[in-house]
């Protein structure tokens, strides 16, 4: 089996399972987050149930646990089998299967390559941002595990899809890079290295008025949204594509 957690939780066998459980599919996230480490039993009625327990709370979270030993993991090693350690559980299984992992692995190898080997960065960071397939573990935010494992997804998508966009401009992907970095500055409008990015992507693009325009539009939601004018780098850039100052338009 296979376990993805970049997006909504899946369990791929021979196919793809989501689960709809609600706290089937909070249980064996916080499970798969504290993958093999030993998680107490009381966390783990924590991140289920927070201040408000049922009456008979542990017996809940036993069918549960058995709920997903029967359906979601396996009993060869690695492929993810959830034992009973002390007072709590432990899934323990192969890091390889989690796609946690191999977004570790080519997140690390992109930053790694970066200046030695742009070409080699630009396609470990496209290869870690595809692992992402939407909002990560989207529908569940029960707990504090999940929470923090959410919020920590998210900084790691931005780092990967910074690193793309800055790898794909070193190698000369100006015009390709547009369009994303378009739907980027959508879903992120208050990020403003993407913006940056775009500015950058459009002069060299021979799209100058469309370089400006973007610097405008992003001073536009700054100070909409936060009552904040660009940062210094932004309105550098700016003065420097004005002045005509930042690399020369690509042929």
């Amino acid at each position: 089996m296979r376990y993805l957690l970049l997006g909504p939780l899946q369990v791929v066998g021979e196919t793809p399972q989501t689960i709809t459980a609600p706290k089937i599919e909070t249980l064996l996230a916080t499970l798969l987050i504290r993958a093999n480490q030993p998680v107490p039993a009381e966390d783990l009625i924590t991140e289920l149930w927070g201040e408000n327990p049922p009456r008979r709370v542990r017996a809940a979270l036993h069918v549960y646990v058995s709920h997903i030993r029967k359906r979601f993991t396996g009993t060869a090693p690695g492929t993810g089998v959830l034992h009973t350690h002390g007072q709590g559980y432990l899934l323990e299984v192969a890091e390889a299967r989690i796609d946690v992992t191999e977004l570790q692995v080519e997140y690390a190898r992109g930053r790694s390559l970066t200046g030695r080997n742009p070409a080699a960065a630009l396609a470990a960071f496209g290869r870690a941002a595809a692992l992402f397939r939407g909002p990560v573990l989207s529908g569940i935010r029960n707990g504090s595990v999940v929470n923090r494992f959410g919020r920590w997804a998210d900084e790691v998508r931005l780092e990967c899809l910074e690193g793309f966009a800055r790898t794909s401009l070193t190698v000369g992907r100006h015009r390709e890079l547009i369009g994303e970095l378009t739907q980027w500055t959508e879903e992120y409008p208050l990020h403003e290295p993407f913006r940056e990015q775009l500015m950058l992507s459009l002069y060299r693009a021979g799209r100058r008025g469309e370089a400006l325009a973007a610097f405008h539009r992003a001073r536009q939601v700054l100070r909409e949204e936060l009552g904040l004018e660009p940062r210094e780098s932004m309105r550098r850039l700016q003065s420097d594509i004005l002045t005509e100052r930042v690399l020369p338009l690509a042929s």
